[in-house]
């Protein structure tokens, strides 16, 4: 079995006790036979992370991990590695009639909410200098907690009811913001979200490309464009471009693009391949692998690839 390894920083991969090397943020791969203990150490001083690679590993993965299933081989990207300093720091406070906010760092960072309920919410490292912001969505009150790149809003009695990656907000009668996508295009969203006081609710979105792409990587930006609701039909020969309405419920509910591995172009002359990502549960993804033929600098057709 073939494993892949993906760390957010430099980290020592060690496997049955034996060092491997060193893993980041380009995939590494090893090849295992049964069941395995891995032990991950980041070079940042972060709290190394400690599993069993085994069957039930694969079926509900820890919440350290994210695996893709990949034919019968995978991919295991860490995400990011608790802090050793355990100290509590505040970093930012705010106040409703109902709640009491504070952003706080403790081993990782979290939002307290002190009510009438009580509540912890744990988030990423990129609210690590967020800021509360009282805002109004709809004519209801929220508390928006918002960074530079991520979005998170809270009712006043402190229940989450958005978390996103975003560039920018605004509030009014709708939430609008705006996404910047991680594509070959640099796809750019804007989004118009309704909020009735409990949920927020897509109403509008559009999506444009702000970067000519390559003919290599044509491919690529197609099903990127399919991802993230672009302008897939501009990629399409004219006989493919009337259907283009039809890709999402040929291709399924995919949530990212992969460039295959090499073990994939090793075993398949398939230079126009991709992998999409598709959910399976909490962590876990499975990964199927779909070429787009070219003509002309236009898709002429779609067709799945096994996995060797």
């Amino acid at each position: 079995m073939t494993l892949y390894f993906l760390s957010p920083v430099p980290a020592a991969l060690r496997l049955n006790g034996q060092y491997v090397g060193v893993i980041d943020c380009f995939e590494r791969k090893v090849e295992i036979q049964g069941d395995v203990f891995a032990e991950i150490t980041p070079s940042d001083g972060g709290l190394p992370l400690c599993f069993i690679i085994d069957a039930d590993f694969f079926r509900s993965p820890p919440a350290s991990a994210d695996v893709y299933l990949i034919g019968d081989d995978a991919l295991i990207k860490l995400r990011a590695y608790r802090s050793s300093d355990a100290a509590l720091r505040v970093i930012a406070q705010a106040r409703t009639e109902e709640c009491l906010f504070t952003l706080y760092s403790q081993g990782g960072l979290f939002v307290s909410c002190d009510g009438r309920d009580f509540s912890i919410t744990e988030l990423d490292r990129s609210f690590c200098e967020a800021r509360f912001e009282r805002q109004g969505v709809g004519g209801v009150s929220v508390m928006c907690l918002f960074a530079e790149g991520a979005l998170a809003i809270f009712t006043e009695s402190g229940k989450l009811v958005f978390r996103n990656a975003v560039k920018s907000y605004s509030c009014g009668d709708m939430l609008g913001v705006t996404i910047e996508f991680p594509t070959c295009a640099d796809c750019e969203g804007e989004c118009s979200f309704s909020f009735d006081g409990e949920s927020f609710t897509l109403v509008s979105g559009t999506t444009r490309e702000r970067r000519e792409v390559r003919n290599e990587l044509l491919h690529f930006a197609f099903f990127e464009s399919v991802l993230v609701r672009g302008d897939s039909a501009r990629y399409l020969s004219d006989e493919l471009a009337p259907e283009a309405g039809k890709l999402s419920g040929y291709l399924g509910e995919f949530v990212d693009v992969l460039v295959p591995p090499q073990k994939f172009y090793a075993a398949r002359n398939e230079k126009r391949a991709a992998g999409l990502v598709y959910p399976l549960g909490r962590n876990l993804f499975r990964v199927k692998f779909y070429a787009a033929d070219v003509e002309g600098g236009k898709v002429v057709n779609i067709r799945e690839i096994p996995y060797p």
